[in-house]
Parts: structure tokens; sequence; C-alpha cells
């Protein structure tokens, strides 16, 4: 049994209370009716071999294996390095591969659902100041977890409300300002403004706890590429793949099921 203290000291000359006594006797029955704690047992009493995997938690894992090809080689050959492509369309977009999706049998209840992956915008150059293109051309990227066909609102990374956002490129305004204005279209090689995620390498993380019904789940990563804008750009007779693409790299999708 382990170490337990009353609560509160009872001297002769208090006022008459049961609340104090009741509180005293508490710890005490607590043990006896199986209150157990860390003092009743030996720290090597229990190994990782005497419970079943699921005993507390169970673990939805998808990874995809990838090619080590080197940190810059899907920039030549995305295909050969397992990265997903992501279209030049508007829309919530979702991809039947591994680390994207998921499906699983669960039991219901609260669940820890978490995906990690990078996107990949621009090319593998650090000469931005001589060659600007190179860098995140679009208006960026909404991300989201979408569970059994519905998007979770509060996991979007970016605004979420495109209604609001003021969508601007370079050179493009007032015309009444300049004639030389409004001679480009919102979509350029150097936007400024969006609410989405900007970069021409991003390395994203989204999660939520949840409840969810027993039975067959889907959990999905899906990417918006705000009005189709986000491409890459390609030095001059250097790369062969579609230069219009955005790429998912390295990626990883698990729910954790606290089934306890």
């Amino acid at each position: 049994m382990s170490w337990r203290f009353k609560l509160y000291d009872i001297e002769p000359d208090h006022v008459v209370s049961i609340e104090p006594i009741n509180e005293n006797f508490q710890p005490f029955v607590e043990e006896l009716a199986g209150g157990l704690n860390e003092h009743n047992f030996s720290a090597s009493a229990f190994t990782l071999a005497n419970f079943a995997d699921d005993a507390a938690l169970r673990l939805h894992r998808s990874i995809p294996t990838m090619a080590d090809l080197g940190p810059t080689a899907g920039y030549s050959n995305p295909a050969a390095a397992g990265w997903v492509s992501i279209e030049s369309q508007d829309g919530w977009q979702a991809f039947n591969d591994e680390g994207l999706r998921l499906e699983f049998t669960g039991r219901g209840g609260p669940a820890y659902l978490c995906a990690s992956f990078n996107i990949h915008c621009g090319t593998n150059s650090t000469a931005y100041i001589a060659l600007p293109k190179f860098r995140q051309m679009g208006f960026g990227y909404l991300v989201a977890l979408r569970v059994n066909g519905s998007v979770l609102h509060e996991t979007i990374l970016g605004s979420g409300d495109l209604s609001q956002d003021d969508f601007r490129s370079d050179q493009f305004g007032d015309a009444a300002n300049s004639a030389s204005q409004n001679t480009r279209s919102p979509i350029a090689e150097l936007p400024q403004g969006g609410g989405g995620l900007a970069g021409a390498r991003l390395p994203i993380v989204v999660d939520a706890v949840i409840d969810m019904l027993p039975g067959v789940n889907l959990v999905e990563v899906v990417v918006m590429n705000i009005r189709g804008s986000m491409q890459r750009a390609p030095a001059a007779g250097a790369e062969t793949y579609d230069a219009r693409l955005t790429y998912i790299g390295h990626r990883e999708l698990f729910a954790l099921e606290m089934v306890r």
C-alpha cells in the first residue's frame, strides 16, 4: 500500500463538520477500492511485452517508401523521387497516394489526426535575385484534413475565406494611375497578395482531435491551389516535366485512436 496522508488536522477546538472528516478518509477508501498509483508497483513490474499493442492507443499510419535519391533529386525527376503532383487548377484536391490518404476501421471515440509533408514549388535554385521567377509563383495554397468526405474547417491552413482576400500581381492596378497597368494577368510570375501558404519550399503540419464514428473511416490530406496559380519555373532547357505542376514530397499521415 502506498503512503497516503490526511488532508486536514482535526483539533479538539475546531467546529464540528463532516466534510473534513470525509475528505480525510477518502484517500484510504480509494486505496482499498482499487485506486492504485505509482507507489503500488515496482518500476520494473511491467514491460511493453506485458501489453497488447492497442492496450491504450491504436495507431493507424500511412507513409510511403521513397527512393533515397538525395534532397534535390525530385526537382529534376519528381516521379522517380516519389513526389505527388498538385494540379494547376482551383478547388480542393485529394490524392490517392500513401502518406496522403488513410482508410481504417476504428472503434469510435476521440482520435488525434496528423499529417506532415513538404510542398515543393519553384526550382532547386538560390539565384532568386537574378531569376525571380524561380520563386513561388502564385497566390498560395490552402491545406486541410478531410474526414469521410467533409473538410475539417478548423484544420485549414491559409485564410480559408477567398471571398475576402485581395489578389494582385506586380504591375497590376488601377488603369487611371498608369496607362501601362492592367496589362498583365493577376495570375503572373510575381503575385502580391493572396491568402494562402506561400513559399518555394513549404514544410507543413496539419492536425486535429475529433470524435470519430465506429467503423470504416477515411482521412485525407486536401490541398487547394488557389485559382490554379501555383506553378514551377523551370530553367531554360534544364527540365522536362510540366512547369505548371507543383509537388508534395516526403509525407506521413496517421490517426491515433485514444480508446483507453
